[in-house]
């Protein structure tokens, strides 16, 4: 949104982005003063690996993002720099921002950067680069080491995406999608008939209706639920039941944070991801 100049290294941070912003300046030893609340995502509003990074740290303060930011609860804690890469707004919210404090918004659009340029730039703003590429390594060489351990996952297909309570999937459309790019590191390539579905209101997503759930097959189908009756809805449809990788058994069910951590990952989630994710995609792809 324009260049930012930080004078030294900040001392009084605040998070706007819902996921990666957060992880990245936990994961580079920085706990924000504040921090959106998740808790309409994940119980008690913050992540399972946020929490461990905390180590029992002070969490920070939680605000409510339902209707738009909080404008006056953000300029209250006296932020020297607002992180809002992972802003989904941050087009129009980033006047009133740039009022508030210098802040950094993402390099090409929501949702569109890959998470080690979210963590490089953010370290970079926290004056902590080298720590952010030892971060990146790190997480580089957790996904490596699960590749070389799954030589069969090479070439497989997926499908990957949340059910909503009317039953609609909103499926990953886009090997750019940064979950597309995570599970490509692992050998994996999105299903070519989701590939050139429309975009939804998300980038990189598409709807898909009730009636049209056949087109979720691939090596494995993986989805996440919003809520517990979207789950018994999808799973009670005949159309589902038919699906090719469900009848073999390679559908795969993740629960929110664990889909989160892959929907949209951070040097930070991906080790609590593939901990979650690796022994399921094993089973799904062996039948």
């Amino acid at each position: 949104m324009g260049p930012v100049t930080i004078a030294k290294a900040p001392e009084r941070v605040v998070c706007v982005g819902q996921f990666r912003d957060i992880d990245a300046a936990v994961g580079l030893g920085v706990v924000p003063l504040a921090a959106p609340d998740l808790s309409s995502f994940i119980p008690g509003g913050l992540s399972p690996w946020v929490k461990t990074a905390l180590a029992g740290a002070a969490a920070p303060q939680l605000f409510d993002t339902t209707d738009s930011l909080p404008f006056e609860q953000i300029a209250a804690q006296r932020p020297d720099l607002i992180l809002g890469a992972d802003l989904s707004s941050m087009e129009d919210d980033y006047p009133n921002l740039s009022r508030i404090a210098p802040t950094i918004s993402p390099a090409t659009g929501y949702n569109k950067d890959p998470w080690q340029v979210t963590t490089t730039r953010i370290g970079a703003a926290l004056g902590r680069p080298d720590k952010a590429t030892e971060l990146v390594a790190g997480a580089e060489a957790r996904i490596a080491s699960a590749k070389a351990a799954n030589p069969g996952f090479a070439g497989r297909t997926f499908t990957f995406g949340p059910v909503q309570p009317d039953g609609t999937v909103a499926t990953i459309n886009n090997e750019a999608d940064s979950s597309a790019a995570f599970f490509a590191q692992l050998g994996m390539q999105l299903a070519p008939q989701v590939r050139s579905l429309p975009p939804a209101g998300i980038p990189n997503r598409s709807t898909i209706s009730a009636e049209q759930l056949n087109l979720l097959d691939a090596d494995v189908l993986i989805l996440t639920y919003t809520a517990p009756e979207a789950r018994q809805r999808i799973e009670a449809s005949e159309l589902f039941t038919r699906i090719p990788a469900v009848q073999r058994g390679s559908y795969v069910a993740l629960d929110l944070p664990a889909a989160l951590a892959l929907a949209f990952p951070s040097a930070l989630s991906i080790g609590y991801g593939l901990d979650q994710v690796m022994p399921k995609l094993q089973s799904a792809l062996a039948k």
